[in-house]
Parts: structure tokens; sequence; C-alpha cells
């Protein structure tokens, strides 16, 4: 069973921390279970355009998306979220990584790239990290403990 929430099941006004934007369910799954090794609560959804029309957006702390999505890629979803919410971390990650894409990631607005496969720990450093930065005292939250 998967400890993804899916955001039509999300309750009005629950606590959770990420967003993960992943077509592949076992890649979200595995996502999932990285964060809540973290204590970190996650909402999944299989597309671009699904992120964009949830409420689960405007809720996050953090956003993690695939670059390859089927219909809005990966790559256009975080240019729509840096136009609906400028301040909001984004992991991008993806199979395809070459150094052409870690450009048009770094264009794109990206907090942080990590390659597909990667190690538990590489996407919880990577969390932890942009998390810390993006605290709103500039503390960052406890993640992990």
């Amino acid at each position: 069973m998967s400890d993804c929430i899916d955001p039509y099941d999300w309750p009005e006004g629950a606590d959770f921390d990420v967003l993960v934007v992943d077509d592949e369910p076992v890649v979200r799954d595995a996502v999932t279970r990285m964060l809540a090794s973290e204590s970190l609560r996650a909402v999944c959804v299989d597309r671009g355009e699904r992120a964009l029309t949830h409420r689960a957006l405007d809720a996050c702390r953090l956003l993690v998306c695939d670059l390859m999505l089927p219909g809005m890629s990966g790559l256009d979803l975080i240019r729509a979220v840096r136009a609906r919410r400028p301040g909001l971390p984004v992991l991008a990650i993806t199979g395809y990584a070459t150094r052409e894409v870690a450009e048009q990631v770094a264009a794109s607005g990206a907090t942080e790239f990590l390659a597909k496969p990667f190690d538990p720990e590489e996407l919880l450093v990577k969390v932890r990290h942009v998390l810390a930065l993006h605290a709103p005292d500039g503390a960052g939250k406890e993640v992990g403990s």
C-alpha cells in the first residue's frame, strides 16, 4: 500500500509538507517513503496539470517534480509554479540528466536538481537543504528528529 496521499483524498486543512509530481507510481511511493523517514508528509500527483489545479500546490513547503511527465512537462510545471508561488522551493528529478537538461532546469527556476536513479540519502540531503534555506524564520524546520 502506498504512503502517498492522493490530493483528492486530502482532507481540507490537513498538514503536509511536500507535493510530489511523477508519473511513475514506484517513484512516487519511494520518494514518499523516503520523506516519511524524515517525518515529512507528501501529497502525490501524476501530472503537472493536476498539480496546478489542486489546492495542495498552495499549501506545500516543497515541490518535488519529475521533468518527463505526460502532457505538461516538468519544466513547464516549474515555470508555472514560479509565476504562482515564486518562493516555493523546487527539487527537479529526472532520468535524463545531461548538461543541457541541467541548464534548462536552472533556467526554469528550480532550486535543486537530482538525477535518477538516486540514493535515498542523496534525496534527503537535498530536501533538508532546500527546506532549511526556505524556512520562514530562516532557521529551518527540524527535519529527521
